[in-house]
């Protein structure tokens, strides 16, 4: 069978978790080698070094205006068209699309329509021009990024359950605990001389990290906040809020980190505190247990199922109670130690390849 795969959401320089999924399930459906596959990009501007091997590529080169208008107003050109033919078509994220074969999408959350206001009016349109409730309902499968997720889409769009599978991130290569010369060096390359929390991801309302520099504040620890990750949108107040803070000279702004550096900054840090409003998965949860990294996490949407019992899940709006975590795993090496155990045993759950097989069983049923 001959499956389209559509990595438009890796045409960016830099991509979040939806760029990470789309890479790395991509990576173990063509490592798996079950079906054929051709894969779809656009770039108008660029040329992408996509380098995956064995599997044909296909580059477009129009704008992406035209080409979602093309799609979205005249059904045309069908995307298989493009690509030299397939069976089927794969979006792993929600997106502009023609076709005239059996589609599967990839949903990661609903948080557009759940908190519309965490999102700027140019994102909101861009969503509501989609037509996430017709891609749904026209697509032959579903896979959902966790089991809220596919609550999410049964309750909001009343599609049947049987329809979604839960198809999860996995844990990266190389997200596991550093050594001690890999420690020492992002330490001196991002100066992180004290002991330190951490928070991975982009800076925007939905994350609350608002609220993790205001329970920051309330802390007594001897230890610094490190906030890593590129600039979203409404984040200035956020740097407002830091250089305003009376520990200002105890919190970091690192901005986007390398890949390479991602698994030893996390097992350098206390704890990764994730205090998110909501989150359709939240990778940087899993990475963070991989890497032997205690985690303070949201308890809402999907973290709680991601994180179980395997760290300490905090109301997002309670500050008290993100301080009050922060507190108890700085002072407690032997809460770190506990936290550390179930959060390597937890990560070993989630895996790239089971996660492909499911798309696999997916793919052969149409």
């Amino acid at each position: 069978m001959k499956v389209l795969l559509d990595l438009r959401p890796i045409m960016r320089p830099s991509f979040g978790g939806v760029g990470v999924y789309t890479r790395r399930i991509t990576d173990m459906l063509i490592a798996r080698r079950r079906h054929e596959y051709s894969l779809f990009s656009n770039a108008w501007e660029r040329t992408p070094v996509l380098a995956f091997g064995a599997a044909e590529e296909h580059l477009r080169r129009l704008p992406n205006k035209v080409l979602n208008s093309a799609f979205a107003f005249l059904g045309r050109p069908r995307i298989e068209y493009l690509c030299g033919g397939a069976d089927a078509v794969y979006l792993p994220n929600l997106n502009f699309v023609a076709t005239g074969r059996p589609l599967v999408v990839t949903v990661h959350d609903l948080s557009f329509i759940r908190y519309p206001d965490f999102f700027s009016p140019k994102t909101r349109l861009w969503h509501r021009a989609i037509r996430p409730a017709g891609l749904l309902r026209q697509a032959a499968a579903i896979a959902a990024v966790s089991e809220h997720t596919k609550s999410d889409i049964v309750e909001m769009f009343g599609i049947a359950p049987e329809r979604i599978a839960v198809v999860s991130p996995g844990v990266t290569p190389g997200m596991a605990p550093a050594n001690v010369g890999a420690l020492a060096d992002v330490r001196r390359a991002f100066g992180l001389e004290r002991p330190f929390f951490l928070y991975l991801g982009v800076i925007e309302p939905r994350k609350n990290i608002s609220g993790l520099i205001s329970a920051f504040d309330k802390i007594e620890a001897d230890a610094d906040l490190v906030i890593a990750g590129a600039r979203g949108w409404l984040c200035d107040h956020v740097f407002a809020q830091a250089e305003a803070s009376k520990k200002r000279g105890r919190i970091r702004f690192l901005g986007p980190v390398p890949e390479e550096q991602k698994a030893a900054l996390l097992s350098a840090a206390l704890a990764l505190v994730y205090p998110s409003f909501y989150e359709g998965f939240g990778l940087p949860l899993l990475e963070a247990m991989a890497c032997g990294t205690p985690v303070i996490s949201g308890l809402g949407s999907s973290m709680g199922e991601v994180v179980a019992d395997a760290g300490l899940l905090v109301d997002p709006n309670d500050l008290r109670e993100i301080a009050d975590a922060m507190q108890a795993v700085g002072a407690d090496e032997t809460l770190r130690a506990e936290l550390t155990r179930r959060g390597l045993e937890r990560a070993k759950k989630f895996s790239w390849e089971k996660s492909a097989e499911v798309l696999e069983k997916i793919f052969a049923r149409l």
